[in-house]
């Protein structure tokens, strides 16, 4: 009843939004019941890593030993622990720490001048990301997210990011349907491509066909919570992707997909 009452709020405030959240609860509900899920073979963290590291010519892992990947662990468990009391969502709406790792260590391995993804909530994976960028020393995050309902739901987007990595953060608030294309266009080829918004097949095909495209020869899409449906199977079908491997996450019943565009 609480969300219901939150969700009647948001009429009053932006019918667009409202349009937009109840058309994200229907469709949900409805490819919950009757979209097949995809046919995945995952493999662990490890093997996924060294698959990536192949394909991309260095060792994605040897940044999981410098100062940085841990300092960034230590502010976002200190942060996760004083919200677990006091936020507004549900801890679900995180990325898991698997998808939190490999945007570091890729991030730190690429070094991107774009990063963009798609949902944010409380900003586990985003901090990372921007941790990554500040130790590069170059480099913009540009992140799309239309929160989970909530109590000021607004000022919690991005809590665990620390104040001195958001100059280089740019938030885009919104869902994807109606911002990525124009940011896309807007910003041209990006490097690093991180869906975790609504995890709906016709929502992650359209983020996937949108970012694709626009990812550089060498780029990286990562994909969370690829488990419900075949969005990232298809995805991994494209003749010009050069490897794709799908994890199981650390600490959530998902799996993430990871796909390398060739050169």
């Amino acid at each position: 009843m609480t969300k219901a009452l939150e969700l009647l709020g948001v009429f009053g405030r932006c019918p667009r939004e409202f349009v937009s959240r109840s058309l994200a609860i229907v469709t949900s509900r409805w490819e919950a019941a009757v979209v097949k899920r995809g046919k995945y073979r995952p493999v662990s963290f490890e093997v996924a890593c060294r698959a990536v590291s192949l394909s991309i010519s260095s060792d994605c892992t040897r940044f999981f030993q410098e100062n940085g990947f841990t300092a960034i662990g230590s502010e976002v468990e200190k942060g996760q622990l004083l919200l677990s009391s006091s936020g507004p969502f549900a801890a679900f709406h995180n990325g898991d720490l698997t998808l939190a790792h490999l945007c570091y260590s890729l991030t730190r391995t690429l070094r991107p001048a774009l990063v963009l993804e798609t949902g944010v909530c409380y900003g586990v994976t985003s901090a990372y990301t921007l941790k990554a960028l500040r130790t590069n020393g170059e480099g913009l995050l540009h992140s799309i997210d239309l929160p989970p309902l909530g109590k000021n739901g607004d000022d919690y987007v991005g809590w665990l990011i620390p104040q001195e990595m958001r100059g280089v953060w740019r938030l885009h608030r919104g869902t994807s349907k109606r911002l990525l294309g124009p940011l896309l266009a807007e910003l041209g080829q990006i490097d690093l491509f991180v869906h975790d918004s609504l995890h709906t097949y016709r929502n992650m095909r359209n983020e996937f066909a949108l970012a694709w495209p626009a990812l550089r020869p060498g780029g990286v899409l990562i994909s969370d919570d690829v488990e419900g449906n075949k969005a990232f199977q298809e995805l991994s079908e494209l003749p010009d992707v050069a490897v794709s491997v799908v994890i199981k996450e650390e600490n959530k019943d998902s799996l993430l997909g990871v796909a390398v565009k060739k050169r």
